[in-house]
């Protein structure tokens, strides 16, 4: 066998994406003033500068060399990161003097614009792009979104003009541990404050202009959803309109869980696997025009008003716009005979959508959409060569290879963001692109034939097919997620475990595009180290022993950790509240707890027992004050307590002294007045309803 020099390895072909790294740059910059909370505008600007004005020093002195030229071209990438620090200070809505919330008075009323209306059970959530404050002397213009929960807003359109008389507030952070953070989520769409109107607190004082195209698709969406409503029904028709036209609120959480265990949930969100199909589907209905210079450009402007329209009809999500800027310029680049690396692509796709807005970096979407693109332009062609086989079979090999390649691409975003992973994706992965082209697709034909005005067997066709289809690709989900072992889940996945992860990749692509010696030893070295971490990080650094009195209105619980096994004290819980605000601790925990032991039952316990009002948490004496509670013995007589829990409305009392040093909790189980009296009263008391959960952690 002869041996491979280094000579004859494959060049990589750095200069086909000459964007990539500024794209790198910029990004860099963007996250570390998000690090910084978007201060130091100042000196974010003075570092682009004069790192611009540096480079062009060594680009303009003469003789160059290469040396000068690489250190030209690293100060280029370092005014790059300055400028994205300074352009994300700058956009940044609390940096901006006009914002609603540096100059709202008491008796202010906020008029703004709707751009978002989410109906719900109780409140139609709605959002609003703040345009001016109004009071007795008139309108002060103004900036800024606002998330408003109105009463009785089912009529609201996206357009509207709404005048609100509320008093909005800062979006908190959560409050028991382990919890989504929707306050987190909503920053990264530039909304950080909300308010809640009733009936009487709003009102429209201008209609939804019919030309915006805001407006337009809105109404589109509406249309195209009312044309699918006599066919399709219950989970159908909700994974129908999710699949086709990006409506998400008709999902039940069975359905969601679903999809998210078998690796499927990206089919419900809009993103570049639509447009593309969407594109897709477009080029061949137009392939009949002749291959002239006039019909190809009517092709090309016909193909992106198409994906553009969608587009905005969807709801333009990150992944979508994404999805969009690339089409668009891999179809741009074919008429004018042009070919992109797929990496410039993804580099210019990046910088325009950062540049319009710079949070969308931190938004899971945007970070899995490029995540899944780069998998498929490093992976699916080495993959698919892996196997040869002929004719049909060779595309349905192709399908697994694109599927394994988005999958590889995203898997240390997943597994950090969701902590689970799909272990027949393989399966579901594949067919469910399938299935998607055929819901798309007969979707886009059921609106069109609807649009044009074709209505009875036509539309009844369309319909029926579709139901069919959804009803398979359902049925199809719900059996993967049966299977067992369906779902791999990990209870804690660390940023440093999805940064290592990310490396280990990055060293399989680069061995499938130049193999070497020294990249098969750093993988394998990031490999075993990364096994190591995951296998013997539990028993080198355990969770340690914890008790967690938990933030629940008009609930009270306790769990206890010691160390092993799981253990819960208080009241009974509801489902719901239980999956989404206890439920996430516990799995990272990795332990199953035991139902709720009621404060009556008197008990001991490994880690804790009970002998009402008074408790033992692992190495702590806890006295339970409660508003419930008729015994109580004079306060002289209190026993020694290294902690106080109220509960139930239980009045501030003056404490005797053995207790005056002793940690106070009051927890959601008393009324926002009663908790509001203890802090007048013990200023260093810990409200739950404030400051969240209150963890110990036994050292």
């Amino acid at each position: 066998m002869t041996p491979r020099f280094a000579s004859d390895r494959p060049v990589i072909p750095w200069a086909a994406a000459p964007l990539l790294l500024p794209a790198a740059a910029v990004g860099g910059g963007i996250g570390v003033a998000a690090g910084l909370d978007y201060g130091f505008a100042t000196a974010f600007g003075a570092l682009s500068v004069g790192a611009w004005l540096f480079a062009l020093a060594l680009h303009l002195r003469p003789r160059p060399t290469p040396r000068r030229g690489t250190l030209s071209s690293l100060f280029l990438l370092l005014a790059l990161f300055g400028f994205g620090g300074w352009y994300a200070a700058e956009r940044h809505p609390l940096n901006q003097p006009d914002h609603f919330s540096h100059q709202l008075a008491a008796a202010d009323l906020v008029t703004g614009e709707v751009t978002s209306v989410r109906p719900g059970a109780r409140r139609t959530a709605v959002e609003v792009e703040v345009s001016a404050l109004v009071d007795e002397q008139g309108a002060r213009p103004a900036s800024g979104k606002l998330l408003a929960y109105v009463t009785g807003g089912d009529s609201l359109e996206v357009g509207d003009q709404l005048l609100l008389s509320v008093s909005p507030e800062r979006i908190p952070p959560p409050l028991n541990p382990e919890v989504f953070d929707y306050g987190a989520y909503l920053a990264g769409r530039s909304i950080y404050h909300r308010a809640y109107a009733d009936a009487g607190e709003w009102l429209t004082v201008g209609d939804a202009p019919r030309r915006s195209l805001a407006t337009l698709a809105d109404r589109s969406r509406n249309a195209w959803f009312s044309t699918l409503t006599p066919y399709l029904q219950n989970d159908d028709l909700a994974v129908a309109a999710a699949l086709i036209m990006g409506k998400r609120d008709l999902l039940g959480a069975e359905v969601r869980s679903a999809y998210a265990d078998t690796g499927a949930i990206h089919v419900l969100a809009v993103s570049g696997l639509h447009v593309g199909i969407l594109a897709l589907i477009v080029v061949q209905l137009l392939g009949w025009l002749p291959r002239r210079p006039l019909w190809t450009g009517l092709r090309t402007v016909v193909t992106l008003a198409a994906v553009w329209y969608f587009a905005l009809v969807t709801g333009l999500s990150a992944s979508v716009q994404r999805a969009a800027l690339m089409v668009s310029i891999v179809v741009v680049g074919k008429t004018l005979n042009r070919n992109n690396s797929i990496f410039n692509l993804l580099a210019i796709a990046a910088l325009v959508m950062l540049l319009i807005q710079p949070k969308q970096l931190f938004q899971v979407g945007f970070q899995l959409s490029f995540a899944a693109v780069t998998g498929i332009a490093l992976f699916a062609r080495p993959l698919s060569r892996l196997l040869y086989l002929p004719g049909v079979l060779s595309r349905g090999w192709d399908a697994i290879s694109v599927s394994t390649a988005a999958q590889l691409g995203t898997l240390p975003f997943a597994l950090y963001y969701f902590g689970q992973f799909p272990v027949y994706f393989l399966l579901s992965g594949t067919l469910v692109i399938v299935f998607a082209y055929a819901v798309l697709g007969l979707g886009l034909l059921h609106g069109l034939l609807a649009m044009v005005g074709v209505g009875g067997a036509g539309l009844w066709l369309t319909g029926s097919l579709l139901q069919l289809v959804v009803g398979l690709q359902n049925a199809f989900i719900f059996f993967c997620q049966q299977l067992p072992g369906a779902t791999l889940r990990l209870t804690d996945f660390s940023l440093v475990s999805a940064v290592g992860l990310l490396l280990l990749i990055a060293c399989g692509a680069y061995l499938a595009f130049r193999p070497s010696h020294r990249a098969r030893w750093v993988a394998l070295g990031l490999g075993g180290t990364l096994g190591l971490c995951w296998l013997l990080g539990p028993v080198v650094w355990p969770a340690p022993p914890q008790f967690t009195v938990y933030h629940l209105p008009r609930t009270t619980l306790i769990d206890v950790f010691d160390g092993r096994s799981g253990l819960a004290i208080g009241d009974t819980v509801e489902e719901g509240q239980l999956d989404y605000q206890v439920a996430p601790l516990r799995r990272k925990l990795g332990v199953e707890f035991t139902a709720p032991l009621p404060f009556a039952a008197d008990t001991s316990r490994r880690g804790a027992a009970i002998a009402y009002p008074l408790l033992r948490l692992l190495d702590w004496r806890v006295l339970v004050l409660d508003g419930e509670w008729p015994a109580y013995p004079d306060t002289a007589q209190w026993p020694a307590a290294d902690l106080l829990l109220v509960r139930n409305g239980y009045r501030p009392h003056p404490l005797p002294r053995a207790l005056a040093t002793a940690p106070i909790v009051v927890d959601g189980s008393n009324a926002p007045y009663r908790a509001r009296d203890w802090r007048r009263d013990y200023p260093a008391a810990h409200l739950t309803a404030e400051e969240g959960a209150y963890r110990y952690r036994r050292r």
